[in-house]
């Protein structure tokens, strides 16, 4: 057991950048409680005590140390197989605070960055299933974007590249196909819309590289979220919320599926992965987060 645990520690550190788990384990005791009911020291759920999670049992959901009832510290959460982990990161007075990485089930790192407030800050990366760089950028004090933006082919050729002043795109802008040839140069003015824009025939053999982490190419159903000015209207514009308050959908309907707008993709803790944009009803490319 001892070996386990320090073998533990020594992957979180190297593998991922963030700080070994502290495993104070109040002598050999966890989930414990003080005199007030409030819970101190190492917790850990596991899927008997959380069973909507649909996680084995004995499977471990997730694990962390706790400071007068408010997570503090590294927690680590696990995929539904209760053994591999998917999100490891930083929490101060129960809210997450600092580095944090996501992880896909082969043990790939998806994204890391610094996580703070519901903003993003510092660098942050993403990367595809098979372990290509998907998206990097700096984010400002602010949670915006700030410098130079890169997304990338699953090949890992760039596939947009632009310059970004607090989360504002300006001056020129380019967007490259799989092969690497310019696809479009794009020029924003100084309020981040589109002054002009050029687009360009491949010069070289055209390739077709499958993205690993693609979703439907409709926009999902609205669900059970809520809609700006509490009336949904199925052919017209609407700004549509999750049950968590976060938007979701945003822009024109048509026979009650997003037509023109943007789609909004979060993972199961809230982070923001992407954003889409959907033309005519289908997925057309990703935006700007």
């Amino acid at each position: 057991m001892l070996n386990y645990l320090l073998t533990t520690c020594l992957f979180l550190t190297v593998s991922t950048g963030i700080f070994a788990f502290p495993f104070n384990d109040q002598d050999g005791k966890i989930n414990q409680k003080d005199a007030n009911g409030l819970k101190q020291g190492r917790w850990v759920y596991f899927g008997k005590d959380l069973p909507a999670e649909g996680i084995p049992a004995e499977g471990k959901v997730e694990e962390g140390s706790f400071k007068d009832d408010r997570k503090e510290g590294t927690w680590i959460k696990y995929h539904n197989d209760g053994v591999t982990p998917r999100l490891k990161g930083e929490y101060s007075f129960g809210r997450p605070k600092g580095k944090y990485v996501r992880i896909y089930p082969n043990g790939v790192i998806k994204e890391q960055g610094t996580f703070e407030k519901n903003q993003y800050h510092d660098s942050l990366t993403r990367n595809y299933e098979n372990g290509v760089v998907e998206y990097k950028a700096n984010y400002n004090g602010a949670g915006k974007e700030q410098g130079t933006v890169k997304y990338y082919h699953p090949n890992g050729k760039e596939a947009f590249v632009y310059e970004a002043a607090n989360g504002v795109p300006s001056g020129k802008a380019t967007r490259y196909h799989e092969n690497g040839d310019v696809k479009e140069v794009i020029y924003y003015n100084a309020a981040g819309t589109v002054e002009k824009s050029q687009v360009y025939e491949p010069v070289h053999p055209m390739i077709t590289v499958k993205d690993p982490g693609a979703s439907e190419k409709k926009a999902p159903p609205v669900g059970d979220g809520k809609v700006n000015g509490g009336t949904f209207k199925p052919n017209d514009y609407n700004k549509v919320y999750n049950t968590e308050g976060e938007i979701s959908q945003d822009g024109d309907f048509k026979n009650g599926k997003l037509w023109d707008g943007k789609l909004y993709i979060y993972d199961k803790d809230g982070i923001l992965l992407k954003v889409q944009i959907f033309k005519l009803g289908k997925y057309h490319s990703d935006g700007q987060l």
